[in-house]
């Protein structure tokens, strides 16, 4: 568009010029005339001298002129590329900017989780884990979540229930089983989390106030299985017999004792371990 613009700016001038030596000395002079009588053979030449003379000037003021364009485009075309140059050096120093940005967030998240997890082992084996225990531990939490994720998964794709609270499908419950009650109760210490359930309210009328529970109760174990969080509680009043008695181990002011109830809900609310909460972060 600039040249463009240019090309017709040069073609005003030239127009121009021309139109000022039309208008000027050549335009004023009398109109040649073949009448040798009355301007003589000399006084032809002459005028044929001048009108050459003027061509050869035009002529080299378009030359002039075309030399002039030619510069000015050249010009444009430097100051085009030299623009195009300086947009694409600052595209790319925005890209490394940018690219540097996320590389130091990757940085600080990475070195963020690394540290979490040092702290982490650092708890366990102040709650009694050897450093081996403590990173194996690590190690299978995130194993127990792939496991979990890929159970769900092939249950979505083969079309089967999908239930979130399904034991299968609890990362925390797949890696109690395959540390073992003991081991797990002490990992749950060692993150801070409840280790049983303290019962916070006892509904009227049901199982768990007939046998006299009481809020403040801690549940240990359901029907001889520990029980660690009200999901653990709530899997197993699943699995009992309607009819059948089941044992409630809970403790009371420090001292452990037995309740006998049916198979069930018990009738409670309450607060465990927080291993929903868990799940992404381990602790």
């Amino acid at each position: 568009m600039q040249k463009f613009a240019i090309a017709i700016i040069v073609a005003l001038l030239a127009g121009l010029a021309v139109g000022g030596w039309i208008a000027g000395d050549g335009g004023a002079e009398k109109p040649v005339e073949l009448d040798a009588a009355e301007n003589g053979q000399g006084g032809l030449e002459e005028r044929l001298l001048q009108v050459e003379q003027m061509l050869l000037e035009e002529r080299e003021a378009r030359v002039a002129l075309e030399d002039t364009l030619a510069m000015l485009f050249e010009e444009l075309d430097a100051t085009v590329v030299a623009e195009d140059r300086a947009v694409v050096e600052a595209d790319a120093r925005q890209s490394r900017q940018v690219a540097a940005q996320q590389e130091a967030r990757r940085r600080d998240r990475s070195n963020w989780m690394q540290e979490y997890n040092e702290n982490r082992i650092a708890r366990m084996i102040e709650g009694g884990f050897s450093e081996e225990e403590a990173r194996n531990l690590i190690d299978q939490e995130s194993a127990a979540r792939y496991e979990a994720m890929r159970a769900a998964w092939e249950a979505e794709r083969s079309g089967e229930p999908f239930d979130p609270f399904a034991s299968w499908t609890d990362p925390q419950q797949i890696l109690r089983d395959a540390v073992g009650d003991d081991a797990y109760e002490r990992y749950l210490e060692t993150q801070g989390q409840p280790t049983s359930i303290e019962v916070s309210q006892v509904m009227s009328n049901s199982p768990g106030a007939q046998v006299g529970l009481e809020p403040g109760d801690r549940i240990a174990r359901y029907n001889g299985e520990r029980v660690f969080s009200i999901s653990d509680l709530r899997r197993l009043t699943m699995q009992g017999n309607p009819g059948e008695d089941v044992v409630v181990e809970i403790v009371r002011d420090g001292v452990l004792m037995q309740l006998t109830l049916p198979a069930g809900p018990i009738g409670i609310t309450g607060t465990g371990a927080r291993t929903r909460g868990m799940n992404w972060w381990g602790g």
